[in-house]
């Protein structure tokens, strides 16, 4: 798989992994946004996608267990989990159906939207019990778009956000959400013969650099104040919607 790959190429491929940690540590999402277009442009999406399995699965669950104590409130990233399943297995049997393109391109537009109603009335939060009510269908929703195209996170960030949480409960319930992603993804892709025992040891070796890069992104956000990171997460979204617009215009 990396074999194909010359010494400027690999070395561009560990870079973009440790920036996908980094932002991972520091926003608690991201690690695939940074890491597969860069890895995408000297190999191929499925290459980038097979490399993230095993860190997006162990750096999310060991997250998880991190933040735990945090999840707040439980029942939200429970929903949000068990929505995502049937969700990401439905999209993987639409995929051969549906453009990934215009699922990205409608994805950016509502993130555009959301950045906007962030920037003129930035006191907007969806309530608790409304977000506990709607965290089994977002979950669902960012599953499907998992399964159709490879993404789940600008979903799950633009749902978890309108509820303005503290770095911690958010951190905490993504990564529960990217955990379970993770483990209904790994049985879809070896049944569709895209993931080997050859690219699952790559993948392995792949959580060097990204682990690595993660405790330094979360050394730095841990010294941010609410409000800050509030602005890391706007952030995020705004990449987020420039990428999935260029996918979905490009």
């Amino acid at each position: 798989m990396l074999a194909n790959l010359d010494i400027q190429a690999l070395l561009a491929v560990i870079v973009a992994l440790g920036l996908g940690g980094f932002v991972k540590g520091a926003t608690g999402s991201g690690a695939p946004l940074v890491a597969v277009p860069v890895m995408a442009a000297f190999y191929d999406v499925k290459m980038a996608i097979v490399v993230m399995v095993v860190p997006n699965l162990v750096n999310n669950a060991l997250q998880a267990w991190s933040y735990r104590e945090h999840i707040h409130p439980p029942k939200l990233a429970l929903f949000m989990a068990l929505g995502s399943i049937p969700g990401i297995f439905l999209g993987t049997r639409l995929l051969s159906a549906l453009e990934p393109e215009t699922l990205s391109l409608a994805l950016g537009v509502l993130l555009v939207c959301y950045l906007l109603l962030r920037i003129f009335n930035p006191q907007a939060e969806l309530g608790r019990r409304v977000a506990l009510f709607l965290s089994f269908p977002a979950g669902f929703g960012a599953g499907l778009l998992h399964g159709t195209a490879g993404i789940s996170g600008p979903a799950a960030v633009l749902f978890l956000s309108t509820m303005n949480l503290a770095r911690p409960a958010f951190v905490g319930t993504i990564s529960a959400f990217f955990v379970t992603g993770a483990v209904a993804h790994i049985p879809a892709l070896w049944q569709q013969d895209l993931l080997t025992w050859n690219g699952l040891m790559i993948s392995t070796l792949a959580l060097i650099p990204v682990s690595l890069c993660l405790q330094l992104g979360n050394r730095a956000a841990r010294r941010l104040p609410k409000e800050t990171f509030n602005r890391w997460v706007l952030v995020l979204i705004a990449v987020l919607a420039a990428r999935l617009l260029w996918r979905g215009l490009a």
